[in-house]
């Protein structure tokens, strides 16, 4: 399973191993919708749209009936047994508070939680300073607290995904800053399921349209690197430069700058027309001059790239501007001396990778995604009074 969609289910899981119930029959229906959970996560393989998916199955909805009915059935039990022992008995805001002081203690020392956890702690100083319960439920209602708990759990978890998140890449970041949105200005399940549906429309269509400048200026740098690129002319720069030209391969590297140049001439002209942008545009863009050039993510959701040739900008930018858009022959442009030179023309090797891994997993060590990624991989979650884990709201949202 996905490190990000598993560290979502296990948000999830770990909620439902909090509640606590004596009723067997409540117990194999946490055991049942937690296989099911397993077995959706397996399937779901892209972060981005978990949480679309997990909405427009039926999950989410399964999820929120089932906690909301244990909770409201042990308190209910609670209270009945209560009435058992002793008659006339009215129970204290600190006995309706016991089911939830479990809860919290179960998941106390998960960093996932502390959204929720706050929710919790707030629950039990109200609790603290009344003696009556109607006082008690009364501005418990009018903090709308019981909804809370749920809606800042799956904040956390929202939270956590976008720290791990490139935020300008718009495309991955939309559907999870829609969502957490929606969650925020939901004050109840109705309205919850009401506005996760506004949602899923919106999320069905618009992404898409986001992605299409990426997916664009992707084929525009494929085209570039074919054109001048080991199989075009830098290829034939090197033949030419060692005098060993065979006709076959000189004619396929040929026909390569020749098939390369019109493509890239014929992409531009499309994202002039669909974006209105011009190549320089995409130079001048923090993020999709980066999707121009073959870049490898290194770091959780496209936090970090790494790239083997650092002057590739500069390298492409020359044969647009030189040769591609003044459209000069394929025999002047075999003879043109570029005014870049490659510093090599490769993909990073394996230990390259796994150097740029480490240096960008040591930049963002900090945020709240890569922390909890790393106590899931090793099952070592962390330990503390639940307050040590300091998650705030992400700015933006």
């Amino acid at each position: 399973m996905d490190v990000v969609i598993k560290m979502m289910v296990q948000g999830y899981i770990d909620g439902l191993d909090g509640l606590k119930t004596n009723n067997e029959g409540f117990k194999q229906e946490i055991e049942d919708f937690k296989k099911e959970l397993l077995a959706f996560g397996e399937k779901e393989n892209d972060p981005s749209t978990f949480f679309t998916h997990f909405q427009d199955s039926g999950m989410m909805g399964k999820y929120m009936d089932l906690t909301t009915k244990i909770t409201l059935a042990a308190n209910a039990s609670q209270e009945a047994e209560s009435g058992e022992k002793k008659e006339k008995h009215i129970a204290t805001p600190s006995e309706w508070l016991e089911p939830f002081r479990t809860s919290y203690d179960f998941i106390k020392d998960l960093p996932i939680r502390e959204r929720g956890l706050a929710v919790y702690r707030k629950l039990f100083e109200i609790g603290d300073k009344h003696t009556y319960i109607t006082e008690f439920l009364a501005e418990v209602e009018r903090e709308n607290l019981l909804w809370k708990i749920t809606s800042e759990d799956t904040l956390g978890i929202l939270d956590i995904t976008l720290s791990g998140m490139d935020p300008l890449y718009k495309g991955l970041t939309y559907s999870t800053l829609a969502n957490i949105e929606a969650w925020k200005q939901s004050v109840c399940e109705a309205d919850a399921y009401y506005l996760q549906e506004l949602f899923s429309e919106d999320n069905a269509k618009t992404p898409q349209k986001l992605l299409q400048p990426e997916l664009f200026v992707i084929q525009l740098g494929l085209h570039l690197m074919i054109y001048r690129g080991p199989k075009g002319k830098e290829g034939l720069m090197e033949m030419i430069a060692t005098g060993n030209c065979p006709r076959k391969e000189f004619l396929s590297k040929a026909s390569a700058m020749a098939v390369g140049k019109m493509q890239a001439r014929r992409t531009m002209d499309i994202i002039k027309k669909a974006l209105g942008m011009t190549f320089d545009d995409i130079i001048a863009d923090e993020f999709l001059k980066y999707k121009l050039i073959s870049t490898s993510n290194v770091c959780g959701l496209s936090k970090a790239y790494v790239q083997s040739n650092p002057n590739i900008l500069d390298i492409l930018a020359d044969a647009v501007h030189n040769e591609i858009i003044p459209d000069i022959s394929l025999i002047d442009a075999i003879r043109r001396e570029p005014a870049v030179k490659f510093g090599r023309w490769r993909m990073p090797e394996d230990n390259e990778y796994k150097k740029a891994e480490e240096t960008a997993r040591n930049i963002f060590k900090d945020l709240p995604y890569f922390i909890y990624e790393d106590q899931l991989k090793g099952a070592n979650f962390h330990v503390g009074t639940g307050e040590g884990f300091d998650i705030k709201p992400l700015s933006g949202i």
